[in-house]
């Protein structure tokens, strides 16, 4: 189940009308634990169609550096 789970690139979830967002954490979590390094997760919700996409998106692999050789834009967590 592992490899089918890195093989999903993007998922949409229609979502009930009693859905409550804060419920949607673990769905949101249990996708962000399937990407490795190179890939970020990228989440919208569409409100008229009551929809929830999520979207692997592969991270830029190129950074910004000075003369001496220090990493500009790094992004701290």
């Amino acid at each position: 189940m592992k490899d089918l789970d890195k093989k999903i690139k993007s998922i949409s979830i229609e979502l009930d009308m009693n859905t409550r967002l804060d419920e949607l954490d673990g769905v949101i979590e249990d996708f962000e634990q399937t990407i490795d390094d190179k890939h970020e997760v990228n989440v919208s919700i569409d409100i008229l169609n009551s929809t929830l996409h999520m979207k692997k998106v592969r991270k830029p692999y190129i950074s910004l550096a000075t003369k001496d050789g220090k990493v500009v834009n790094k992004k701290t967590k």
